[in-house]
């Protein structure tokens, strides 16, 4: 079993059931009615459960119900909780979840980071990199400089010296104005990032689509396990 709060701007939190054994599909069914009942008790937030088995299929309920998730939520001023067995609308979901501040005193229990905490550790880590940026550009500009001023008499060494670290000098001076063409590493992770950035954004807009693709990709990793398993014991005997 797993609980997640709500991720920034989803309405509601999930619950992943895990069924390990063969159960009939209606006693799955009241195991999911149970823990949200169990789960909204605890925590008032609009809440989806799933279920899904021992390889991380998603179960499929559809013989017995028109969807294969629960999703249920607790009305103002009432104390029933309205459940239903099928994709709520935004519009049909309160916007608690969306309220930040309320969230902070529903999971006051739980550990957590706000946006403020990211932020601030984040301006930490940055001025942490100014400080070894700093402490680089005085080992790669303020030392070859000084080393350039008291080797220059020297005329084959002195030149090797003074060309290697005017050399140093310019490429520092360059990465500082941002001008030095970047690596095909650091392109690739800035790309990544986007991608990253990308790929959350449209699981934010579409939580069903991105709930079926994490079930697939569920499936799919497990089905390569078990592949990779076949040819281990097929290599050994």
């Amino acid at each position: 079993m797993e609980y997640s709060p709500p991720q920034e701007s989803f309405r509601f939190a999930t619950l992943d059931l895990v069924i390990s054994d063969e159960v009939d599909k209606a006693k799955i069914v009241q195991a999911m009615q149970t823990e949200l009942l169990g789960w909204i008790a605890r925590y008032p937030i609009p809440l989806m459960v799933s279920a899904f088995d021992a390889t991380g299929n998603l179960i499929y309920l559809d013989s017995i119900k028109e969807c294969n998730s629960l999703i249920g939520f607790l009305p103002k001023g009432q104390q029933a909780v309205n459940s239903s067995w099928r994709l709520l609308k935004n519009e049909e979901l309160p916007d608690d979840a969306l309220n930040r501040d309320h969230l902070k005193k529903v999971y006051s229990d739980i550990p957590f980071r706000t946006n403020e905490d990211i932020e601030c550790e984040s301006k930490k880590y940055t001025r942490m990199l100014l400080s070894i940026r700093w402490f680089f550009f005085f080992w790669a500009i303020i030392v070859p400089l000084t080393v350039l001023v008291l080797d220059k008499l020297n005329v084959w060494v002195g030149w090797m010296v003074f060309a290697f670290s005017l050399w140093k000098i310019v490429v520092e001076i360059l990465k500082q104005m941002g001008k030095w063409k970047k690596s095909q590493r650091q392109l690739d992770k800035e790309n990544e990032k986007l991608e990253m950035h990308h790929h959350h954004y449209h699981c934010q807009k579409n939580p069903q689509a991105f709930l079926r693709l994490r079930s697939e990709n569920f499936e799919r990793e497990e089905r390569e396990h078990t592949r990779k398993e076949a040819e281990s014991l097929k290599h050994k005997s």
